[in-house]
């Protein structure tokens, strides 16, 4: 038996042939026209390029993916078509690779003839001729556009709130990461304000879930009027919501907080009730508090549970409990 392997960073093919089939030529001519057809017909791009990665053949399927015609390609197009390797880190690389295992793969993003651009996992083998000892290379090109967007759909919804839009928890803690990062870079405060509506379960009570959608929707929108673009604001679930607040003065944060506090006062009301919605906020300063991003938010939602305890409506600073 005859084996031949194609890699690339995915996944491995492997073809095995009797070897009856190597050594027969009528056999070896009936794989030759297997070989060509399936070159034709494969619906993967692909490209044969010479030994100094010069454009030489195309198949349908390329055509059909760029809208490359090959009559229109020149030699010199496979650095055009794929933008990166313009990179001569990345030419070096991919030359080192191909010199020492006569395969190499990554993700490039390639520019259709209609200036578009999408994502595609590239597989690269060497081909050599035995019999005029010349070289080419066979290019793969696998569109990875649903891929990504498959991948790009499930990290959102796997960090974003379904009702409000806004970040999770795992979000929360990413950005807190982030911004602790960023604190010790520049050397500024950071603050982290657990806040909790008073009041909203009395609204889910009395007016139902549907309302109480309502007036989380409503209080999204306030909290978003009251930051600023650089900071973040994050729902942990039920009326509970976190806000981020980068590089700022303490006396700016409880200006924040007093504003928050003043916008969040929401009234839902029928022909028999009139309900209130406000908010009692805790809030914890990086570095001041704690390094630890799971600490600053313990210590802002008992900051948070202590304003409520003073009549709610209020907030409340760690260090003050």
């Amino acid at each position: 038996m005859h084996e031949t392997s194609a890699q690339c960073k995915h996944f491995k093919l492997i073809f095995t042939l009797p070897t009856f089939m190597m050594t027969n030529p009528q056999n070896l001519t009936d794989l030759r026209l297997l070989t060509s057809q399936v070159y034709e017909q494969s619906s993967v791009a692909m490209l044969i390029l010479d030994a100094n990665f010069r454009i030489v053949s195309s198949n349908p399927a390329f055509t059909k993916i760029t809208g490359f015609e090959f009559t229109f390609l020149n030699p010199e197009s496979f650095s055009l078509i794929y933008d990166e390797l313009s990179n001569p880190a990345l030419i070096d690389q991919m030359q080192k690779q191909l010199a020492e295992s006569d395969s190499f793969s990554c993700e490039l993003t390639i520019i259709k003839q209609n200036a578009q651009h999408f994502s595609a996992l590239i597989a690269v083998n060497t081909l050599r001729h035995q019999q005029v000892n010349d070289l080419y290379y066979l290019v793969l090109i696998l569109d990875m556009s649903e891929q990504k967007q498959r991948e790009s759909e499930l990290r959102f919804y796997s960090e974003v709130d379904p009702l409000t839009n806004l970040g999770n928890r795992k979000f929360l803690l990413q950005s807190l990461d982030n911004a602790i990062n960023s604190a010790n870079r520049f050397n500024y405060t950071v603050a982290l304000m657990f806040l909790d509506l008073d009041g909203f379960k009395q609204i889910n009570d009395r007016f139902g879930h549907g309302e109480g959608d309502k007036v989380l929707l409503e209080v999204t929108k306030r909290l978003k009027q009251c930051v600023r673009q650089v900071d973040s604001v994050a729902r942990l679930g039920g009326d509970e919501f976190v806000i981020i607040l980068n590089g700022t003065s303490k006396e700016m944060i409880a200006v924040t907080a007093k504003r928050i506090i003043d916008f969040l006062t929401i009234s839902v009301e029928d022909q028999s009730s009139n309900l209130q919605v406000s908010a009692s906020i805790g809030i914890s300063l990086y570095p001041q508090d704690s390094n630890n991003p799971l600490m600053l938010l313990k210590y802002a939602d008992e900051a948070m549970y202590k304003a409520k305890s003073k009549g709610k409506r209020q907030f409340c600073w760690h260090l003050d409990i």
